[in-house]
């Protein structure tokens, strides 16, 4: 896993040296990218975090039902 983080982040330098773009046009290139990294990084934590908390609700009320069904 470590190999493919440095494979990416050497291509990505090297696109960026081979580009002819100036450093400036390179820099917002590059923060329009982190910007849209950032939106899908979030968004997957919130998905996460949804199917967790659904899952946590289905527990709950599994554990709920089982006492009331254990108790009549």
């Amino acid at each position: 896993m470590t190999k493919n983080y440095q494979i990416l982040k050497e291509q990505i330098n090297y696109a960026i040296s081979n580009s002819g773009l100036d450093i400036g046009a390179a820099y917002f290139i590059v923060k329009d990218i982190m910007n849209n990294l950032e939106h899908l990084y979030y968004a997957q934590v919130n998905k996460e975090c949804l199917e967790e908390a659904e899952n946590n609700k289905e527990e709950n009320q599994d554990n709920l039902n089982e006492k009331q069904n254990g108790t009549e």
